[in-house]
């Protein structure tokens, strides 16, 4: 689900960060919003043991660290280079306001930063690897970059493995299936070409 940017947060400056760097971190004070203009960002969590889990990516569009708590969730890192607006919670919480009194769409906001975690969860429900795999490209390919050549993955498959709970190998081997059936081809690592949608979306209910 893409949300409107609306006409008072395109009069904030545009920021810009390189890929690898972090937004925001998890534990830190929740003081700012912050609305993916372009580019790809990841939402990192540590488990107890010191585990690094991907719970969430976040493309143009989305509206992340909105304060629903006290403390960041997760921390935010770009994998792309993005480009973002960033607003006080002062300033959120004025056009939230002023939004419920027009129209109510920032409310769409507060649950489109939950949706991509709610479907991760969904994701890791299906049987099998090259199920995950397949439900996991379902899901994004239509926010990925786009040319003639196809679709743009710039995650590395590490992540995507992260974001799966797999192996990457399992992920790289699961590629391969899915490319043996012919429902997709990568002809580079960072390339992915779709040749049917409908039997990507059946292997990713298999």
């Amino acid at each position: 689900m893409q949300v409107n940017i609306h006409a008072a947060l395109t009069q904030e400056p545009l920021l810009t960060a390189s890929a690898k760097q972090t937004l925001f971190w998890e534990g830190d004070d929740c003081n700012h919003v912050y609305q993916v203009s372009s580019g790809i960002v990841r939402g990192v969590t540590l488990s107890e043991s010191g585990e690094r889990q991907i719970i969430a990516f976040f493309f143009a569009g989305d509206q992340i660290g909105l304060p629903i708590t006290s403390a960041y969730r997760y921390s935010a890192e770009a994998i792309t280079e993005v480009s973002y607006i960033r607003q006080t919670h002062d300033q959120w919480r004025m056009e939230l306001v002023e939004s419920c009194q027009r129209d109510g769409g920032m409310l769409r906001s507060i649950g489109a930063e939950q949706n991509p975690i709610y479907r991760r969860g969904m994701i890791l429900g299906r049987q099998g690897a090259v199920a995950r795999v397949a439900a996991f490209l379902y899901s994004i390919m239509d926010r990925l970059p786009c040319d003639r050549d196809g679709f743009k993955l710039p995650m590395p498959q590490l992540d995507i493995a992260d974001y799966l709970a797999l192996s990457p190998e399992t992920v790289c081997r699961s590629l391969k299936r899915l490319r043996q059936m012919a429902i997709i081809d990568m002809p580079a690592h960072d390339q992915l070409v779709v040749h049917d949608r409908s039997a990507l979306e059946l292997a990713a209910h298999k």
